[in-house]
């Protein structure tokens, strides 16, 4: 039992843990403090749930209609390639450094377009798929049905633990980091990143 939570645990940080463009976005919104709570609830959800389909079967989806990951990596190429552009654009221009407007009208916009940032990052990002319903999935089809449980509860406790962990630190760094000229450095390396 605490083996395999042990083994979903570390398998999914060693997945995880590189730094990527979801990270990249977790990080970012942790140093401005935008809804940066429900970023990492967000995106660990999201994981346990791509992680509970690929255990419980999912990667057979992926087998049966290949077409479907190739989708999925189209879309998402084209958000990385215009959210990349937006980046290099604010990198280049000096427009990265953190809002000051504190108005409702501003919170809610903000909170909409975060929304919809996060589910691009998660459901347009086919690495998202790869790590958690075929690598996964694939690993789990060698453990017994009773296993699996405990190798999923594993693996959502790292992404439970990085992206929380993420999100509070560019939070606890926030002053450093939220300068014109950090977000500048930031903005450009998450934009060529999302070009690479």
């Amino acid at each position: 039992m605490f083996s395999t939570y042990f083994t979903g645990l570390t398998l999914m940080a060693t997945l995880i843990m590189p730094i990527g463009l979801q990270n990249a976005f977790v990080l970012n919104q942790g140093i401005r403090k935008q809804h940066h709570i429900f970023v990492a609830t967000f995106c660990s959800l999201s994981d346990a749930l791509f992680m509970s389909v690929g255990v419980w079967g999912g990667a057979t989806i992926f087998s049966a209609y290949p077409w479907l990951l190739l989708s999925i990596t189209i879309l998402g190429a084209l958000f990385m390639l215009t959210y990349g552009w937006q980046c290099l654009q604010r990198a280049w221009q000096g427009g990265g450094s953190i809002e000051t407007d504190n108005s409702p009208q501003s919170k809610q916009k903000s909170f909409k377009m975060i929304v919809l940032a996060c589910c691009a990052f998660t459901f347009l990002n086919p690495h998202v798929y790869i790590d958690t319903i075929v690598i996964l999935g694939g690993f789990a089809t060698n453990l017994l049905v009773e296993e699996r449980l405990y190798f999923v509860i594993g693996g959502v406790t790292a992404s439970f633990l990085w992206f929380f962990g993420l999100a509070f630190l560019g939070a606890k760094f926030s002053i450093v980091l939220s300068s014109a000229r950090a977000q500048r450095i930031l903005d450009s390396f998450i934009g060529l990143m999302m070009w690479g």
